[in-house]
């Protein structure tokens, strides 16, 4: 009998169907086995981390992580959640023109950048608007790398890389340009190109 029970445990998860997703706005924001602030934290996660909303408990989210392959809740205060539909993309690129200008957020701002170019449709993504987010994501990126953290990890999921480079015995961590690269073969202003 409690093999089953364990089995069951194990099955439900795996049935949970996707309510959309939500991107963490807090750093240490904790990840619980349960709903509710007595339950000790499986993990603390970093702002910007992206997490599969799986369903609705009290004041908190269940939510699958794949970064660290394992379920558990969330305040549901401590996420932005998102469905990352063609809606949604208006309002996306509104908070990612916000987050360009805040030191501090550039986590949280590439992660919001990220679902942008999830949720935007194809014609927005190669206009003046895709121009635009490309160039926030590079320019926070490069912010980042001035300040290195455990954010760096966070940001590397959404495929921002950065590399070190030596100079004077001195190491430095610099973005890789892509973003930057990407504006290139766009149609940019020549402002933007610069």
């Amino acid at each position: 009998m409690t093999r089953f029970f364990a089995l069951v445990a194990l099955i439900v998860p795996l049935l949970a169907k996707a309510q959309g997703f939500a991107i963490v706005v807090q750093d240490d924001t904790a990840l619980r086995p349960l709903p509710g602030s007595s339950a000790r934290p499986l993990a603390l996660l970093a702002q910007g981390e992206t997490l599969e909303v799986r369903g609705e408990r009290l004041d908190y989210l269940a939510v699958w992580d794949y970064a660290r392959e394992r379920g558990g809740f969330v305040r549901a205060t401590q996420v932005r959640r998102l469905a990352l539909t063609a809606d949604e993309a208006p309002e996306l690129l509104a908070v990612l023109r916000f987050l360009r200008g805040v030191p501090g957020a550039e986590p949280l701002g590439i992660a919001v950048g990220a679902a942008y170019v999830e949720a935007a449709p194809a014609e927005r993504l190669s206009g003046a608007e895709g121009v635009e987010a490309l160039e926030a994501l590079g320019a926070m990126a490069e912010r980042l790398a001035r300040k290195p953290s455990r954010h760096v990890e966070v940001v590397a999921r959404y495929g921002v890389r950065f590399l070190t480079v030596e100079a004077n015995g001195r190491v430095r961590l610099c973005y890789d340009g892509a973003a930057y690269r990407k504006i290139l073969a766009m149609r940019a202003s020549e402002e933007q190109r610069a």
